[in-house]
């Protein structure tokens, strides 16, 4: 129940600001499994661009970094890069189990704060052992950021510039 709830809560959202996502970032992260099996998460993104939106993953396996960038419209590829890296640290790897939202779900929560406001781009990030999303909306010469603690759901910081 709470997946169909969460998935339609996304696709209103997402339709409301007409960034037409046919896909989500559960199956962004399994397109990269796909192309890079047995690698392990580092970073998910959604960034906007023109109007498109975009999931972009960075994984890592034996030292190899990959970057994928996908339509979120149509689940293509769009850029995959990859690259050697001398140092990756097991603990660099995401455990999305851990997390009381995806990526998606704290869009739609930042985006049903206030109306009118805009997705510009969402990113996972650790801050001081705290796996966070950072969700930038925008409202025309207005930027808000939205701070959600990704463990828990909680909105712990909402700036507007």
């Amino acid at each position: 129940m709470k997946k169909v709830l969460g998935t339609a809560l996304l696709a209103a959202v997402l339709g409301a600001t007409s960034l037409h996502a046919a896909i989500t970032s559960k199956e962004a992260l399994n397109i990269v499994e796909k192309n890079f099996p047995g690698s392990s998460v580092k970073d998910i993104k959604i960034d906007v661009k023109n109007g498109t939106t975009f999931y972009k993953i960075e994984s890592f396996k034996d030292s190899v970094k990959q970057e994928i960038k996908i339509d979120a419209a149509n689940g293509q590829i769009v850029k995959q890069e990859m690259e050697k890296e001398k140092f990756i640290l097991p603990n660099e790897a995401v455990d999305f189990s851990k997390f009381a939202l995806n990526i998606d779900e704290a869009v739609a929560k930042a985006l049903a704060l206030e109306a009118g406001w805009s997705l510009d781009g969402a990113e996972l990030d650790n801050k001081n052992g705290l796996w966070v999303y950072e969700v930038e909306l925008d409202r025309g010469m207005s930027e808000k950021k939205v701070i959600i603690n990704a463990q828990t759901g909680e909105i712990i910081g909402n700036y507007t510039k």
